[in-house]
């Protein structure tokens, strides 16, 4: 395999990222037995009209030195024949054919693997859902992915490896680039604990695709794609596409509605994306009701899995959601104790948790010891679901309050 390198390299080389190489190797079992059948063979293939020059210009042995400068500094080359290339990659139809690695290379085919991403400016409610996300993820030895940016992206590599789990950090240029220096640090923190990888040769620049071309290696590499905060638009869009054609699960922690920080996570939720409050929610849609009761969040181990969710979403589904016509809302009528309600919980809280949002004071005053239903909190508080299901993860990182069920909450 070690002599197959450099027809690798050169055919990635020729054909450029995100090309889709599946079709192109229809036939040959790897890139040198493409090479030696010849620029007639190559033609039959229908490579892009620029693959094909480039294949007919450039030589296997123009890539010996690559192979050279790698071993010299302990950067591993994993090409679709080594044993340790991950599976995951080859079921979709570009997939890298060179990945250059720095770190523990054979993490890569893990079976639990979980890609973090969301905003490069995330507020103090998406970080710490982040991290309560990763570290739970991590207790369950979960590997957790992500792309190594500037917020959300750090955020997960970071609580990864401080919960002592292992995280891989996909980049978009080559080892040695030297771009975004402010994670330089984070890089060499991961390669350490976990893998640095990317489909680019040493020092390869970053370019205009090349993060979105990276995006499809992060969600490739995972069973699923958790989503903590993300505007709209946002680029983490561009993850959860490939995430979709990859078949991928696509999972989305829920933000306050008024808030530009969540509107694209709460639109991806409307078309059909899993709404997540915890770790361990996800463990639960995993079947991992055992790992989930030794922790003893959860009080009902095997409910969240009943719950059929159809993970993939599109933007001809986007109209989940109907609003109720005016006629229907006009055949409620409030009686007056329940309005009553509603104006008294307008009013700011006694002893709420200090720096809580308005509507979490507003929730926190109607809760208690005892299991509060969703449905009831909405029914008294006056506020729409979704702002009720933000408050309470709200009031969940703040540690003042506790799922006890599907739709059920209490205070702590």
């Amino acid at each position: 395999m070690a002599d197959n390198l450099i027809y690798w390299l050169w055919l990635q080389d020729c054909v450029g990222a995100g090309a889709r190489v599946k079709a192109l190797l229809e036939g040959y079992k790897d890139a040198r037995e493409l090479y030696l059948a010849g620029e007639n063979a190559w033609k039959a293939q229908k490579p892009s009209h620029k693959a094909y020059g480039n294949m007919r210009l450039k030589s296997p042995e123009d890539y010996a030195k690559t192979v050279e400068f790698c071993s010299e500094n302990k950067i591993y080359i994993l090409c679709p024949d080594d044993e340790y290339y991950p599976q995951r990659l080859l079921e979709t139809e570009n997939y890298p054919l060179a990945l250059y690695v720095r770190g523990d290379y054979k993490i890569l085919n893990k079976e639990k693997t979980v890609a973090v991403i969301g905003s490069r400016t995330p507020c103090v409610y998406g970080q710490r859902s982040a991290e309560k996300i990763v570290s739970r993820l991590v207790e369950s030895d979960y590997l957790i992915v992500s792309g190594g940016a500037l917020g959300m992206d750090s955020v997960a590599h970071k609580s990864a490896i401080t919960a002592g789990g292992k995280t891989v950090l996909v980049m978009g240029c080559g080892h040695g680039n030297g771009y975004l220096p402010e994670n330089s640090a984070l890089r060499k923190l991961v390669a350490n604990n976990g893998a640095l990888i990317t489909e680019y040769p040493p020092r390869h620049p970053v370019t205009q695709n090349s993060f979105p071309m990276r995006n499809r290696i992060i969600s490739a590499l995972s069973k699923g794609v958790a989503i903590i905060e993300a505007a709209d638009p946002s680029g983490t869009f561009n993850t959860a596409n490939h995430a979709l054609e990859q078949s991928r699960d696509i999972f989305v922690l829920p933000g306050d509605i008024e808030s530009g920080n969540f509107a694209g996570s709460n639109r991806l939720i409307t078309e059909g994306a899993i709404p997540v409050f915890s770790g361990d929610d996800i463990l639960l849609y995993y079947g991992e009701a055992e790992a989930v009761s030794k922790s003893g969040q959860h009080k009902t181990g095997d409910a969240f899995r009943e719950i059929n969710v159809d993970s993939e979403f599109s933007k001809k589904n986007s109209k989940h959601y109907k609003k109720k016509t005016k006629k229907a809302c006009a055949d409620i009528d409030e009686n007056e104790t329940e309005k009553k309600e509603k104006e008294n919980n307008e009013k700011t809280v006694k002893n709420c948790p200090e720096g809580i949002s308005k509507n979490a004071a507003i929730v926190y005053n109607i809760m208690s010891a005892d299991i509060t239903a969703v449905d009831d909190i909405a029914r008294k508080s006056g506020l729409d679901v979704r702002k009720v299901l933000a408050a309470l993860t709200e009031l969940e990182m703040f540690g003042a309050a506790e799922i006890d069920g599907p739709g059920k909450y209490r205070l702590k």
